[in-house]
């Protein structure tokens, strides 16, 4: 009996000195790789940005707005730190994160809407994006500062955070041996090549009505929260509300209310306030690839005009 339960532990712990030395190549190769998710916070924690002006939101700031374009317009350094799904408590809790690794910005161009900025998610979104920096204590108080299927095993046990993640693996793999992705995007920005697509219509079609979008408590508090903390250390904000197809916002039944909200902010903190709802660009379908979100060639039109508009508040 006693051979048979030595023989039974060797069996189960022979395979860990392989499972942590994979673990570390994925880590590692996923810290140094330009694939999707990876690309900017492999920037911030290696302090590679330090950028004049960090440009802050969701998916309609990482799609919508061009670093390269600003820089030229504006001459100075910007970084496009806008992330996919995410609501806006992330976006602050990036920005603390930012800030350990890379000199503070003189301005943080953050994009609010009606559907991400002034309500919390309590699920954590992206949680692949989390995965080769959960040995990071300030990861790790973000993760478990969210309903998340993260836990200590994740943490803790080799490759088991990895489970189902064959794509990303093979990335690790590869990155650690010089071979990964090329990134698609330039500091942070991606734009998108792509046509109109069938979801507005089947938005319209389920939500005939239109749709009354989140407001809550807690969203507005945190969003007080990152003004305040700019403020107190000297970073000049300035909101900017994307252009949005105007049938889309004609769904929203209570986008007034945003933007009634956002103009106090305004004339609260003395925080410019560029609302692009009534934008020409939002009357051509051609613009849009969805409702929310233009494609490419209109981006870059849309971030001109932006840059021009940002040179009275650039010094």
């Amino acid at each position: 009996m006693k051979r048979f339960i030595i023989r039974l532990l060797f069996f189960c712990l022979a395979p860990l000195p392989v499972l942590f030395l994979l673990n570390h190549i994925v880590d590692k190769g996923l810290q140094k790789s330009r694939y999707y998710y990876y690309s900017e916070w492999n920037d911030l924690f290696n302090g590679k940005i330090n950028a004049d002006l960090l440009i802050l939101g969701s998916s309609r700031a990482w799609v919508q707005i061009s670093p390269r374009i600003l820089d030229s317009e504006l001459h100075l350094n910007s970084y496009n730190l806008g992330m996919d799904g995410s609501c806006f408590e992330l976006n602050f809790e990036r920005l603390k994160l930012y800030l350990a690794h890379n000199k503070k910005p003189k301005y943080i161009l953050q994009e609010v809407g009606f559907n991400t900025t002034l309500v919390r998610f309590p699920t954590l979104p992206g949680t692949q994006q989390f995965l080769p920096y959960l040995n990071d204590p300030a990861v790790w108080d973000i993760i478990t500062s969210h309903t998340t299927t993260l836990n200590f095993l994740d943490r803790y046990f080799p490759m088991y955070k990895y489970n189902n993640e064959f794509v990303v693996v093979k990335e690790g793999i590869n990155s650690y041996f010089g071979r990964g992705v090329k990134s698609a995007k330039y500091k942070g920005y991606q734009g998108q090549d792509k046509v109109w697509d069938s979801s507005f219509y089947n938005f319209k079609m389920n939500n005939p009505e239109g749709i009354t979008s989140g407001i809550d408590s807690q969203g507005v508090a945190i969003f007080k929260q990152f003004l305040d903390f700019c403020k107190t250390n000297d970073i000049k904000v300035i909101m900017v509300y994307p252009p949005v197809y105007y049938e889309g916002l004609a769904y929203i039944r209570n986008h007034d209310k945003f933007v009634a909200i956002y103009n106090n902010f305004s004339a609260e903190y003395n925080v410019p306030f560029f609302n692009y709802m009534n934008d020409s660009l939002n009357y051509n379908r051609y613009n849009f690839y969805n409702s929310q979100h233009l494609n490419k060639h209109a981006s870059e039109i849309f971030t001109t005009e932006l840059g021009v508009k940002l040179q009275d508040y650039i010094k």
